[in-house]
C-alpha cells in the first residue's frame, strides 16, 4: 500500500506531501492540480516516458536508473523554471517495494527503488505489479479484434482483449464473476463475447432482463465506459495500489453514487488501495455513507481538497467523522449546488 507521496516542482505543485489510506479521494476545481498527482504516480512507475534513454546500474542492492535527455522538461517543471529539479518520492508498506525516489532535471534524471528483494528485476516487476493508473481513455467499440492479452497487465486500452482471453477459461472464473456480477445488477446478464461474421473480430454481448441479446455498446455510454474500469479492477493483482481518473464520466448521478459500492466491494475482495480523482459529489457521498453505516472506518477514507493559491496547488486533507460528515463541509460541491439553486430562483 502506498502510504505517502512527496512531490516538488511538478507543474503547479511547488511542494505537496500527501498521506494515503485504503480509499482515497481527490476533489477540487478544474486546473487545481489533482491530475498532476496521477501523473506523478505514472512518473514513478514509468519514468522512461519523460526520458529518451535509460541505463541501469546497481549500487549497494539499490536499483538506480539514470534517465538521460529529459524531454519536455520546461513544460512539466514548476513555473517553467529549468533550473529547478523535480522530486517525486513514494513510501509503500506490506508489499515488496518500500520506497521509490525519482529526480528529474533538465540534464538528467534518476530513479531509485528500494525494497525487500535483492534482485533489480524483481524490484521493477514488483512496482509494475502493485502500481496502476486507470486514465480517462475508456470506451469499448461495437466490434473488436485482438486476442492476445496479458492478464497481469490489464489497462483501459486492452481490457476487452483480457476479457476475450479469460472469459471461458476456468482459472479466471472468479475474475470474470466480478465483471458479470456488476453488470447483472444493471439488468445485463451473462456478459460474454461472441464471434462476428468477420473473421478475427468479436463483440461483447449481454442478455437483458427481457431475454434480448444486446451489444455492450448499445447498453448506454456509461455502462460501456465503465467496462475497462470494472475489468481492470477484476484482474489487477491483489494488494495493488490503483489510481483512477474521473470514473464518473458518462454516468447518471444514481450510478455515480452506486459506483462507491462497487469500489468498496472490490477493494475488500481484492485487497486494493484506491486513489480516485473525481468531480462527483455523488460518488463521494456514497463513500461517506459507507463510513456512516460502519462499513468503512473513518481512518480508511482519506479526502483531499485541492485549490490554486497564487498559481500554486495546495492540498488540504479533510477530516472525516464517524457519522460520515466532513469537518468544514464540502465547500466546493455545496457552493455549486447553492449557486445553481439561486440561479434557478432568479430565473
Amino acid at each position: 500500500m502506498l502510504t505517502k507521496m512527496l512531490i516538488e516542482n511538478y507543474k503547479s505543485i511547488k511542494k505537496a506531501e500527501l498521506e494515503f489510506s485504503k480509499i482515497n479521494v481527490l476533489v477540487g476545481p478544474n486546473g487545481s492540480g489533482k491530475t498532476s498527482i496521477l501523473e506523478c504516480a505514472e512518473v514513478l512507475g514509468n519514468p522512461h516516458v519523460y526520458a529518451r534513454s535509460i541505463t541501469s546500474s546497481v549500487i549497494g542492492g539499490v536499483l538506480l536508473e539514470n534517465l538521460l535527455n529529459i524531454r519536455f522538461f520546461d513544460e512539466i517543471v514548476h513555473a517553467h523554471d529549468i533550473s529547478k529539479t523535480i522530486h517525486i518520492n513514494a513510501n509503500f508498506k506490506d508489499v515488496g517495494i518500500l520506497r521509490v525516489e525519482v529526480s528529474l532535471s533538465k540534464e538528467k534524471g534518476t530513479r531509485k527503488l528500494t525494497g525487500n528483494s535483492s534482485s533489480n528485476r524483481d524490484l521493477k516487476m514488483e512496482l509494475s505489479r502493485v502500481l496502476h493508473i486507470l486514465k480517462t481513455n475508456r470506451r469499448v467499440g461495437r466490434r473488436l479484434g485482438g486476442v492476445l492479452a496479458d492478464t497481469f497487465a490489464v489497462n483501459t486500452s486492452n481490457s476487452h482483449a483480457v476479457f476475450y482471453y479469460a472469459c471461458y477459461r476456468s482459472e479466471f472464473q472468479e475474475n470474470i464473476g466480478i465483471i458479470r456480477e456488476f453488470y447483472t445488477k444493471y439488468g445485463l446478464q451473462n456478459l460474454r463475447w461472441v464471434p462476428t461474421e468477420t473473421q478475427g473480430q468479436y463483440e461483447i454481448i449481454a442478455t437483458t432482463s427481457e431475454g434480448v441479446d444486446i451489444n455492450l455498446a448499445d447498453a448506454g455510454a456509461g455502462l460501456n465506459a465503465l467496462f475497462p474500469i470494472v475489468t481492470a479492477l477484476a484482474f489487477y493483482p491483489k494488494r495493488s495500489t490503483i489510481f483512477i481518473e474521473h470514473p464518473e464520466m458518462h454516468l447518471h448521478p444514481k450510478l455515480q453514487y452506486e459506483l462507491a459500492e462497487f469500489f468498496l466491494m472490490v477493494s475488500k475482495r481484492r485487497d486494493y488501495q484506491l486513489i480516485i480523482e473525481t468531480h462527483s459529489e455523488h460518488l463521494l457521498y456514497g463513500l461517506l455513507n459507507a463510513v456512516a453505516s460502519k462499513r468503512l472506518l473513518p481512518e480508511e477514507l482519506v479526502v483531499y481538497s485541492s485549490r490554486k493559491e497564487q498559481g500554486e496547488s495546495v492540498f488540504k486533507r479533510l477530516i472525516v467523522h464517524e457519522d460520515g460528515s466532513v469537518e468544514g463541509g464540502l465547500q466546493d460541491f455545496l457552493e455549486a449546488d447553492i449557486d445553481a439553486f439561486l440561479d434557478w430562483l432568479k430565473a
